[in-house]
């Protein structure tokens, strides 16, 4: 991928069983100026997947085998091959929203997708490159010459996975993380967007979505807070989401 150009060539793997939305995503993603992959079968995915992680950036998946075997994949890629994942489905009701983005999806977008969401999907990918720039950096020193300028990124990434309070991978209660101010690790950050996702732009409103991530010791404040971080405040229901995550240099 042409870093000079980059987002442009993004490498992004499309896998859904319905054979004209598959066409719909490849002609959307084409003209965001990606390169696309896609398949019908999930069995031949992984194994390209297996055979070619290094090609691949971003995978978009359709929720359209059993969820748990669906649960299963999302794990093996995220964890084994840390390639982001978006999850997508025509079912954005909240339980099943929170288990896919607490079980390590990037997003969950609800179909039929539109291409302003698909032009921001390069985030995803930015993010984690982001974090494996952290995660070289022995001190804030190194830190601040990082040559991008990011909200939250730094204390999500300084904070141990052991001083996360969870339950089978999501934060329950943020007591370890409160120091100076809340650090909004990824996880955090993940049960925050499945709320809003949730609950929709427009009801996304800070006592709804403290009640939906049941985090203990969170506050509507500290919610409120981030809810507001974003310059778009959210007007886009999911295109514009993500950019409270990075600010643009």
């Amino acid at each position: 991928m042409d870093q000079a150009l980059w987002p442009s060539g993004l490498r992004v793997l499309v896998i859904d069983n319905n054979s004209s939305y598959l066409s719909v995503m490849e002609e959307l993603l084409i003209k965001c100026s990606y390169k696309v992959t896609t398949y019908k079968n999930v069995r031949e995915a992984m194994s390209f997947i297996y055979g070619n992680q290094q090609t691949v950036d971003l995978i978009i998946c359709d929720v359209f085998f059993p969820t748990e075997d669906s649960l299963l994949i999302l794990q093996e890629v995220t964890s084994k091959f840390g390639i982001p994942t978006v999850i997508m489905s025509s079912n954005g009701d909240t339980a099943t929203v929170m288990k896919y983005i607490t079980n390590g999806a990037s997003d969950f977008l609800i179909k039929p997708l539109r291409i302003e969401e698909l032009k921001n999907i390069w985030q995803h990918v930015f993010r984690k490159q982001i974090g494996a720039e952290h995660r070289k950096c022995n001190n804030a020193e190194h830190v601040d010459q990082l040559p991008y300028r990011t909200m939250g990124i730094t204390e999500a990434t300084a904070t141990l996975d052991s001083e996360i309070r969870e339950n089978n991978g999501t934060v329950t209660d943020i007591r370890d993380l409160r120091k100076s101010r809340l650090s909004w690790t990824m996880q955090l950050h993940r049960q925050f967007i499945a709320a809003v996702n949730s609950l929709g732009s427009d009801k996304a409103v800070p006592n709804k979505i403290l009640e939906i991530m049941k985090v203990k010791h969170l506050t509507r404040e500290q919610v409120a807070s981030h809810l507001q971080a974003s310059p778009e405040k959210f007007e886009s229901k999911i295109a514009q989401r993500w950019r409270s995550f990075i600010i643009e240099p």
